[in-house]
């Protein structure tokens, strides 16, 4: 017997939606090192080359990214550039590297995508408007006056609503990217770094999920730092 159209049609929907809803993969990582120290529940690296001090925490992720917390201390006498796009993370087997996101070009594409977005709505809302007065202007053409008076037409003209599209999707988290907040108050950003003062905060990488092992390497100077982590990918 045939199945009818619409039957087949709502099997996949059904099938659909039941995948839209399917748990989100859970990334568990691990410091992969000889020492490592806990700090309220996460693990820290903490290494010393030269005059520079650095401590790595894996902080969270999302759909698309690894979040880390890096913090670097210099005990020298002369400055140093910290640039967190210089930021890379590799998987151990594999000479591929993935760079950190830049924070200051993050801020310029959000700000540009806003601007965007807000004369797409500007624009949305004049087009709205000419086409009410439009229809009432036609309406008052056509109309012999015989039921309408005058707060009848004006009642016409305010209640015209404006409609705006932009809405700004709601975050898991207020300090995830790419919300602005994230990358202009959380995020590591390019700093020189003055001797005996320390800089910090969140970098971002691309997810690579199938790494059993990645590192993360962090250049300060003349120097490179590498912390190395264990990654295992649970899906609920």
């Amino acid at each position: 017997m045939r199945i009818p159209t619409y039957l087949s049609l709502l099997f996949c929907l059904t099938t659909a939606l039941i995948s839209c809803f399917t748990p989100r993969s859970i990334v568990q990582m691990e410091a992969d090192e000889a020492e490592v120290k806990w700090s309220y529940g996460r693990q820290l690296i903490k290494q010393q080359r030269d005059s520079f001090d650095a401590q790595f925490y894996f902080d969270t992720y999302s759909k698309n990214n690894l979040i880390f917390d890096v913090e670097v201390t210099n005990w020298g006498s002369e400055d140093v550039l910290v640039a967190p796009e210089r930021i890379y993370v590799k998987c151990s087997e594999s000479e591929n590297i993935h760079s950190a996101y830049d924070p200051e070009q993050e801020l310029l594409n959000e700000k540009i995508d806003l601007n965007r977005q807000e004369a797409a709505a500007k624009n949305l809302a004049v087009a709205v408007g000419v086409a009410a007065v439009t229809t009432a202007v036609a309406i008052a053409a056509t109309s012999d006056g015989s039921n309408n008076s005058n707060n009848d037409r004006a009642s016409t003209f305010t209640n015209i609503t404006y409609v705006s599209t932009y809405v700004t999707p709601p975050l898991p988290a207020p300090v995830l990217p790419p919300s602005l907040d994230f990358w202009a108050n959380y995020s590591l950003r390019k700093t020189t770094l003055e001797p005996n003062y320390k800089v910090g905060g969140k970098v971002v990488v691309p997810r690579l999920d199938h790494c059993p092992a990645l590192e993360v390497f962090l250049p300060v100077g003349k120097e490179t730092f590498v912390a190395r982590f264990k990654q295992k990918i649970i899906q609920p």
